[in-house]
């Protein structure tokens, strides 16, 4: 771990250009003021520079409440069970394997995924993440985490899954960070990278990797009990609402199934408005790079900005071309009313969405197509609740459309997972209203949420 003293450095030089620059402020929301321009600039070999001009952040992000916990822990157990239904949800927040107490399943199933997005493990993988010093050491480290934030940490590290994606973070992601200027080649790690730096600033995604560095190397040398409850301690102490939330980020970033997200897509919710904004939008393409020099600025290849990059991500402030996908919103978004008006002009990127949804929809021969308008049976008839005390009494999917073998299919999205009680609540009312219907819930970033498949009927 003698590579870490490089991490250091970096974060020393980084740390000296924010004091210098620290007369400049931004209480971002509060204020209502502009996320600051990042400055981009031409290199040789198609390759730009982008430069972060230090801004105060948002100090209400130093706060981390139980309930955005509960609300991203639930997101991120969705999107393993999308995937392995045979796990199970036991409360208050664990996940277990049905007939495997132990979780060697769903580790190999993380291991999977994480490797399959960002690459090759940097440090090496402990062969049994859940009894690791690492693990351990994590799961130890709220208690020293500072009021505004230990009791939403107790909550996500109550979940062994949730807490084995982390350690997979440190290995495979933060393991990058070691060397003086880290080189990211996969372009979900450079996407991601580029994401937290425009979101947060740089210097945060340091710390945070030095807090996650230290916290490895101090519990891989620990022997005793109270050396590895001095490594927690350290890491504990070290963390504050803004580095939980971009933990909470990259760990989720490993069971994701499109690029990350700015705000307010998915999970980017939990990360607030956005520090920085890049000109004309950021799209990152399958070839991209992304190196973090020792100035605080950010190189990257194979990507484009400005207008080719508005064409290619549609408006929207970040995305990924690689696979299409889409990331969060700018504030001159365009919004598409091909298929109604706007479902709101404050999230262009849910609006597309919906719009991209029933594009697609009319291609495969959907006929009735209606965007977030009140709930209908397949013979066109509005459906209410029947049971007293339920409000609303109808429900509004966002994207609805009828089959051509005449069944109708409902479709929500979550923006934020703060609201994601509510959504949840709307999909089984709608699901109760009608059950000869398909009905779905969806993250913004594409990750299933719910669905509901009436008996004899088949999902393309």
């Amino acid at each position: 771990m003698s590579g870490a003293s490089s991490v250091v450095r970096l974060a020393l030089v980084l740390s000296l250009g924010f004091v210098a620059a620290c007369a400049t402020t931004r209480d971002s929301a509060a204020s209502g003021s502009q996320a600051r321009a990042v400055s981009v600039s031409p290199l040789s070999a198609g390759r730009v520079r982008l430069s972060f001009e230090p801004v105060v952040p948002d100090t209400r992000m130093e706060v981390l409440s139980v309930e955005e916990a509960q609300a991203a822990l639930t997101v991120f157990h969705s999107a393993v069970l999308a995937d392995r239904p045979e796990i199970r949800i036991l409360p208050p927040t664990k996940l277990r394997l049905l007939g495997e107490e132990s979780g060697g399943a769903w580790q190999q199933y993380l291991r999977e995924q994480f490797l399959s997005r960002f690459g090759r493990a940097l440090l090496p993988l402990p062969e049994d993440q859940e009894h690791s010093r690492l693990y351990q050491a994590l799961k130890l480290s709220p208690r020293y985490m500072g009021q505004g934030v230990h009791e939403a940490a107790r909550e996500l590290f109550s979940s062994p899954v949730f807490l084995t994606s982390v350690v997979l973070s440190v290995a495979v992601y933060f393991g990058a960070w070691l060397v003086p200027e880290p080189l990211f080649s996969k372009a979900f790690a450079v996407t991601l990278t580029a994401a937290l730096a425009i979101t947060v600033g740089m210097m945060e995604v340091v710390n945070l990797a030095l807090a996650c560095l230290r916290l490895y190397r101090e519990s891989e040398a620990a022997r005793t009990p109270q050396e590895l409850e001095a490594a927690s301690a350290h890491f504990g102490k070290a963390m504050g609402g803004t580095l939980l939330r971009v933990l909470v980020m990259v760990a989720s970033m490993g069971v994701a199934k499109t690029a990350p997200t700015l705000p307010p897509g998915g999970l980017g919710a939990l990360m607030g408005e956005p520090l920085y904004a890049v000109e004309g939008g950021l799209a990152v393409q399958a070839a991209a790079t992304a190196q973090v020099v020792a100035d605080g600025s950010l190189i990257l290849s194979g990507v484009a900005t400005g207008e080719v990059a508005s064409r290619l991500c549609g408006g929207l402030a970040l995305c990924s071309t690689m696979n299409g996908g889409n990331g969060g919103s700018g504030n001159s978004a365009k919004l598409s009313t091909r298929y109604g008006p706007p479902h709101t002009e404050q999230n262009p990127a849910h609006n597309e969405a919906i719009e991209k949804e029933l594009a697609a929809r009319e291609k495969a021969g959907h006929t009735q197509l209606r965007k977030n308008k009140t709930q209908l049976n397949a013979a066109g008839r509005a459906l209410y609740e029947q049971e007293p005390g339920h409000s609303p009494q109808s429900r509004r999917p966002d994207a609805s459309s009828l089959r051509p073998d005449g069944v109708r299919h409902n479709t929500n999205y979550v923006s934020n997972p703060r609201d994601l009680t509510r959504e949840l609540e709307a999909f089984e009312a709608m699901v109760r209203m009608d059950k000869r219907a398909i009905h779905e819930l969806y993250l913004m970033d594409g990750t299933l949420l719910r669905r509901y498949v009436p008996p004899g009927v088949s999902i393309p």
